[in-house]
């Protein structure tokens, strides 16, 4: 008995040892293995329009869209039409330096063992591994080609709208079909990351033609890993989209919406060390707005409304505990337009500035995200006109309170061209709150109120608006499943005729791969 003891004890022990010498990050912040490249934290499921204006909140989750049905000419972000979908991502690929992405993943739960009489007793602490999330049963595999995964989406729906034209005293409804294909390309490599994705819009009005969709977006993102602390990331977009009703600039005697294109392009580098992680973003957007056809034929010239924007970004995060991060970042941007000056004879163009500091989330099963608060100004090229300038916040967090249920917080900040008399542009905030909850495994239940600001400077002009939603999802498999949206829409303006109340109906199927 005692030699079968003996043995016990040391097979035990010889057990215990692979655990005993487990790598593990070290104390100046790298890796024990050079294969494994962490994500940085805020990046997970952001596109590169998320960042476009260097305002925007840097994270947003990908389990759905949270783009509003209005406000469509601002959001150019290719998953806009995924709406009510969810991208799968490539974990096989990710990486980029960030300390805070150290154990997070995996990190055990310590605890200890109390004794008989309620006391913590004197014995080591007991781990305990929290258990891995269950895998989705509904989440699409994507097709296989190679070291690539093809992820193909088509989704067909019927909508309503009871104010196709946004008016305040007019409201017409109409009936549509709109059919949402997208196609994404996924690198499934250990190091190295490519994206590819191409995306369309295309809805066919039961009355009135001149407000169907003929949007497209393309977009490719490229992560050249040079080390476990280093990379560089390149992106490159092409979006194509008539200009939504709900912008302060469409103009008020038009009797279509016309074309915006947009192309832009990034490259940025990252590198970790000890704590510290470094970012710099160089960026060019360029707009091209399509002239318009005015309700008696004339044309309505939109050419010095086309610019060109240069943006420089940098960023110093340190991690101050495992999955939370404190970070600064500042940017720098030049606007320079097509004519020199508007149709109104004043000089276009502009430069400005941003600063913010917050803090970024990495916390699995619990908090993720990012959320700051900061300060930017644009100074115009017409004397004659103010600065834009105001106090900024963006966020983009998603708290799992259950395995069930997800709440989040988006809020962004914006400083936009403006063609309104008086005006050299206008700040815009917006912050929304959402939640999603499947009652059971196939079925999503979901609800957001949103709220936007806008500002014009120079002027008193303001608008408001409120946007309500409720959206639904039953899934009879991974390929297929039928979606049902409402939303109300309630914008309010000191500028008469400018407000409007609108509701939308939607449904329909979706099928995938």
């Amino acid at each position: 008995m005692l030699r079968q003891i003996r043995s016990s004890v040391l097979l035990l022990a010889f057990l215990a040892l692979p655990a005993a010498f487990d790598p593990v990050w070290s104390q100046a912040g790298v890796p024990a293995d050079d294969d494994v490249f962490p994500e940085p934290i805020g990046r997970s499921g952001a596109t590169e329009a998320d960042r476009r204006n260097g305002l925007r909140g840097q994270f947003d989750p990908d389990s759905s869209d949270s783009t509003s049905v209005r406000r469509r000419d601002r959001a150019l972000s290719t998953d806009r039409f995924l709406r009510g979908t969810t991208v799968p991502s490539n974990e096989g690929s990710r990486s980029v330096a960030n300390p805070l992405q150290r154990q997070v993943l995996d990190d055990p739960v310590v605890s200890l063992t109390p004794d008989a009489t309620g006391e913590d007793a004197a014995l080591p602490p007991r781990v305990v591994e929290e258990p891995e999330p269950e895998e989705d049963p509904f989440a699409p595999l994507g097709i296989r080609l190679g070291s690539f995964l093809l992820f193909p989406v088509l989704g067909a729906e019927r909508v309503y709208d009871d104010n196709v034209f946004l008016s305040a005293t007019n409201p017409r409804g109409d009936w549509a079909y709109e059919l949402s294909p997208n196609l994404e390309i996924q690198s499934d490599w250990s190091r190295h990351s490519l994206v590819g994705s191409l995306s369309a819009l295309r809805s066919f009005h039961d009355t009135f033609k001149s407000e169907d969709d003929k949007d497209f977006a393309a977009e490719v993102t490229g992560r050249l890993d040079i080390r476990s602390t280093s990379n560089i990331v390149g992106n490159a977009s092409y979006t194509q989209v008539p200009e939504d009703r709900s912008s302060s600039d469409f103009p008020l005697d038009a009797a279509d919406r016309a074309l915006t294109r947009t192309r832009a392009g990034s490259l940025e580098g990252n590198h970790t060390f000890n704590r510290v992680t470094l970012t710099l973003r160089g960026e060019l957007e360029s707009e091209d707005f399509d002239d318009a056809t005015a309700n008696d034929g004339s044309t309505i010239n939109n050419d010095d409304r086309d610019f060109t924007e240069r943006r420089v970004t940098g960023r110093v995060t340190y991690e101050l505990q495992p999955g939370v991060a404190a970070f600064v970042e500042a940017s720098a941007n030049e606007r320079d337009f097509a004519e020199a000056t508007d149709d109104n004879g004043l000089r276009n163009g502009s430069s400005g500035y941003d600063m913010q500091a917050g803090l970024s989330f990495l916390l699995t099963g619990k908090l993720t995200g990012e959320a700051s608060v900061g300060y930017a100004e644009q100074t115009p090229e017409e004397t004659s006109q103010v600065d834009v300038s105001g106090v900024i916040f963006n966020a983009g967090l998603a708290w799992q309170a259950t395995g069930l249920t997800t709440f989040r917080l988006d809020a962004s900040s914006e400083i936009d061209e403006t063609t309104d008399a008086g005006s050299a542009g206008s700040i815009i905030r917006s912050i929304g709150i959402s939640v999603e909850h499947r009652p059971r495994r196939n079925v999503l239940l979901g609800a957001s109120v949103e709220y936007e600001n806008e500002k014009f400077a120079g002027t008193n002009n303001e608008e408001r608006e409120w946007l309500f939603g409720v959206n639904g999802e039953y899934n009879f498999s991974r390929s297929v499943a039928l979606t049902a949206a409402y939303e109300h829409a309630k914008n309010t303006s000191n500028v008469p005729g400018n407000g409007y109340t609108a509701n939308e109906v939607r449904f329909g199927v979706r099928v995938r791969r």
